[in-house]
């Protein structure tokens, strides 16, 4: 990473979230990325506890298993997001989940440590989780045992020793580039060391994409592509977009999900935005002040803030296409964005960079530069006018691209794999 780019993301840290903040959450990386535990408990009561329900669960034959789920961010129950689904999925299954949660250091307070988030779904800090990994041995008699990871910190990976001769069945399944994630600052707790053993020792790897395991295929050949996906009782009424001219006969063009530069194409959509035909509607966060301001200075173009994701189809119903304006790189290549699902859950026409991949996928076209994006934008425009878009191929490739049938292959596979 070079010092300028972490002048940069300094700067905009300074100005998101200030100096107390910037410099705690510096530190927090620091000590994350040095293996620094600034206290180290035992005898966790709350954990104790916490298993004594897991253990009456099984012997109550409430559940017929157990998952342990690592997750980059705390339980919200309808928060789009790929670990959380899993969760969910692994619930209605009939598995008790325990639902690692990151922390940036062992001080780091979570709203919900220790509740049960959802049915049979227990939210546990990581730090405790590992500080008292001796006490897992409380459930060893629950024969059917997994334990998933979805980024490969060191954190998760220290505790694999106990968990393969507990008899866990071990599943890493990399929904990121973290590496690329790595060199732009955003995952200073990664090494390529630990990664790569988590490859090699997984009874089942799982990617989101090609790419990903055309990385790692030199390391363990039998890695599976299984994507992303969308929920349709999260995401409400299917196939709401735009379909005809608009009151002001502007082509409303619409994205959601994450900003920041690092990524997000906006010498892109400013360039796009001269045309005074087009509008542009932005939801989401990660956005800097300069961006932002620029944005609310054109009269074509608007930033919602962020969106709860039962409420997205209600500004998706005023939009003609979707565009997901990713710059070229390594991350962008290997990213199966979540969004791209449920635009098309929501009828919307996409226009994308940056991840070829989903050019493939039924009325996406990956465009390469500029002129490509703003001919795709008036092309599929006048065919969505003239009901002339191929529809009928939308249906087949829904059908097979819910959260549930994605979780579904990755339970059959682990089956074949460990039977």
């Amino acid at each position: 990473m070079s010092v300028k780019h972490v002048i940069r993301k300094s700067l905009r840290s300074l100005q998101q979230n200030g100096l107390q903040n910037t410099f705690k959450k510096a530190q927090r990386r620091l000590f994350t990325k040095m293996g620094v535990n600034k206290v180290f408990k035992r005898n966790n009561a709350q954990l104790h506890d916490l298993y004594l329900k897991v253990l009456d669960l099984h012997k109550n034959k409430e559940i017929k298993g157990l998952f342990i789920v690592t997750s980059g961010r705390e339980f919200e129950e309808l928060y789009n997001q790929r670990t959380i689904n899993l969760a969910k999925y692994l619930s209605d299954q009939g598995f008790a989940v325990l639902f690692v949660a990151w922390q940036w250091d062992d001080q780091e307070k979570l709203e919900k440590s220790y509740q049960m988030v959802y049915k049979n779904i227990f939210e546990v800090p990581v730090y405790d989780f590992i500080y008292d990994i001796e006490k897992l041995k409380m459930v060893d008699e629950i024969t059917n045992k997994t334990y998933l990871t979805t980024f490969p910190a060191k954190l998760f990976y220290g505790c694999i020793d106990q968990l393969s001769q507990s008899g866990y069945k071990i599943i890493y399944d990399i929904m990121d580039e973290w590496e690329e994630f790595y060199k732009t600052g955003d995952a200073p707790w990664y090494n390529r060391g630990i990664e790569e053993a988590f490859v090699q020792r997984s009874d089942l790897v799982t990617v989101v994409s090609q790419p990903l395991k055309d990385k790692f295929y030199s390391i363990k050949n039998d890695i599976y592509v299984i994507g992303n996906g969308y929920n349709a009782a999260l995401s409400g009424k299917r196939d709401v977009s735009l379909k005809q001219k608009s009151a002001d006969q502007k082509i409303h063009i619409g994205y959601f999900g994450h900003l920041t530069p690092s990524w997000f194409d906006w010498d892109l959509i400013f360039n796009l935005a001269k045309n005074e035909n087009f509008f542009f509607h932005f939801i989401g966060h990660g956005a800097p002040d300069d961006i932002l301001t620029k944005i609310k200075g054109l009269s074509n173009c608007e930033f919602y803030g962020k969106v709860h994701p039962s409420e997205l189809n209600k500004y998706v119903e005023k939009w003609h296409i979707g565009i997901i304006p990713f710059k070229p790189s390594k991350l962008s290549d290997a990213v199966d964005p979540i969004k791209i699902y449920e635009y098309l859950y929501f009828g919307l026409p996409t226009v994308s960079t940056g991840i070829q991949h989903i050019g493939t996928y039924p009325l996406v076209t990956h465009c390469h530069n500029e002129i490509e994006v703003k001919e795709t934008i008036l092309h599929d425009y006048e065919q969505l006018l003239q009901s002339k878009l191929p529809f009928e191929d939308l249906d087949a490739f829904l059908a097979k691209t819910t959260w549930d049938e994605r979780f579904r292959e990755i339970l059959t596979l682990l089956t074949s794999k460990t039977s």
